[in-house]
């Protein structure tokens, strides 16, 4: 099987090898949570256990995949609209269900996180 169609398992998140396969993880009918993020991000570093935290959590019927985007030629940037990272985006069917994108050298508070979390429990 082609590593970049599978993805790596880190904890209860997958993280995508290659970004380009995003389409075939997000076409099932059970949702999935998509963070993108950047290596370089400190606040996608900040992010990161919160992130795993919930994906841990057993939320509803969820699964989870990380997607890092450091090539600013990436086209996921423009597909989804993605302006900031870490960029949080539901999908179900193929389809953005719900999204939470990050403040501009903030990131996403744990607020806003809570806020969005209590969405899916």
């Amino acid at each position: 099987m082609n590593p970049g169609t599978t993805p790596e398992k880190a904890g209860h998140t997958a993280v995508l090898a290659d970004p380009k396969d995003i389409s075939s993880h997000i076409r099932g009918e059970k949702g999935m949570v998509v963070l993108f993020e950047m290596t370089s991000c400190p606040f996608c570093r900040m992010f990161e256990e919160r992130f795993l935290d919930f994906a841990q959590s057993g939320a509803r019927d969820l699964e989870f995949l990380r997607v890092t985007i450091d090539d600013p030629g990436n086209p996921l940037w423009a597909r989804y609209d993605i302006h900031n990272v870490p960029t949080v985006i539901v999908f179900a069917n193929g389809k953005i269900t719900s999204r939470l994108d990050s403040v501009p050298f903030f990131g996403i508070s744990k607020k806003k996180w809570a806020e969005f979390c209590a969405g899916f429990k």
